[in-house]
């Protein structure tokens, strides 16, 4: 199949240029990404080609993954460089995907590639595969948020640490007064939960509830679709503008489009999550806050898979790696200039630790004044 025309979306200030061969990818990227139009003429800092095959698996080499990627070093079973790119044939966290990258001056190219099959080898996928035939579009569209991560927000957040702007961090952000509490944990310690019902406070905007990024001082949103499952949606009422984007994911929960911050705002706080026998909200040392949220993103399957991708580009771009040497750094300097706390949340009560984080919501404010 011949490529789609390419889409032009801005994420945390980069300019990304996606192509796909794959229709229903393209739309799910449209769906995605609102604001996304048709590439402009203004130069992208990002061209991504995506493409899809099915059935038989190409083989995995250089050259019959990627032609006209000539490669020099082979640093890996499935790792290869050339002269100013890197080939990654199999992922670990992810093994349909494959990808290379080349950085051009400022501007990066990648193309990306997904081996999409629903069954094993064998008799046994063989099976598999007729069952899974009438499921084959729910399928492959189970499949299209960890592309779009590869594709799209690993990308982008290369991009900025490579060049020192920013880091992610596994966390969900609401700004308050003009400045940002950050809510960081695992998933399913109740962040999302707590994100809405501060939404539900006056003047409050949301930066993300997943993934923020940070560069030492101030906290960035990195937009995606909200997933609420019907509690969440009944518990918000009319608090939020929610326009539904009509796919379900895991858990029942469908994805929303509502309003975020789309610029930086100064950190006010910084919260750690868990859950607990008791709600309680307690101080927490900055240095030890930096060091458990760095173990937060190392388990976080989102950010620790970006860790690995920024890892293997940096092969290619040592330069890069310098950025991301930073890390914890940064994120001890972001965590020393703000309150740091942990907040233990009682299994079924959200509305208890809304009452402890409403006490943080005036100095957040006061500190805007």
């Amino acid at each position: 199949m011949s490529f789609g025309p390419a889409r032009r979306v801005e994420l945390c200030g980069v300019r990304c240029d996606v192509r796909t061969d794959h229709d229903e990818f393209g739309q799910y990227l449209a769906d995605h990404f609102p604001d996304a139009g048709a590439a402009s003429d203004g130069a992208a800092d990002i061209a991504v080609d995506v493409r899809w095959s099915e059935g038989r698996p190409a083989a995995r080499t250089p050259g019959a993954l990627f032609r006209g990627w000539p490669v020099e070093t082979r640093i890996d079973r499935h790792v290869y460089l050339g002269p100013r790119h890197v080939l990654w044939l199999r992922i670990d966290d992810a093994p349909e995907i494959a990808l290379a990258c080349e950085r051009e001056a400022h501007r990066r190219r990648y193309e990306v590639r997904y081996d999409f099959s629903p069954g094993a080898a064998g008799w046994r996928g063989a099976v598999k595969r007729t069952l899974a035939h009438r499921q084959l579009k729910r399928l492959r569209r189970a499949r299209f948020s960890t592309l779009t991560y590869y594709a799209v927000y690993y990308p982008v957040w290369w991009h900025l640490e490579a060049a020192r702007a920013a880091h992610p961090l596994h966390a969900a952000g609401v700004v308050l007064g003009e400045r940002a509490i950050v809510l960081a944990g695992l998933p399913g310690v109740g962040k999302s939960s707590l994100v809405l019902g501060l939404l539900g406070t006056t003047g409050a905007e949301l930066l993300s509830d997943n993934v923020i990024l940070h560069d030492g001082e101030h906290v960035f949103g990195c937009f995606e679709p909200l997933l609420l499952d019907a509690a969440a949606r009944s518990a918000l009422g009319g608090a939020l503008d929610l326009v539904p984007l009509g796919r379900r994911h895991v858990w029942n929960r469908d994805a929303y489009h509502v309003a975020h911050r789309a610029n930086g705002v100064v950190a006010g706080h910084v919260v750690l999550l868990a859950r607990g026998a008791r709600t309680r909200l307690e101080p927490l040392d900055p240095a030890a806050c930096a060091r458990l949220l760095l173990a937060v993103d190392v388990a976080a399957k989102e950010v620790r898979r970006y860790h690995v991708f920024a890892a293997i580009l940096g092969m290619a771009e040592p330069d890069g790696l310098a950025g991301a040497a930073e890390r914890a750094a940064r994120l001890q300097k972001l965590c020393a200039s703000v309150p740091c706390h942990r907040l233990v949340v009682r299994e079924g009560a959200p509305h208890e630790a809304l009452a402890l984080l409403a006490e943080l919501s005036p100095t957040v404010r006061e500190a805007a004044q």
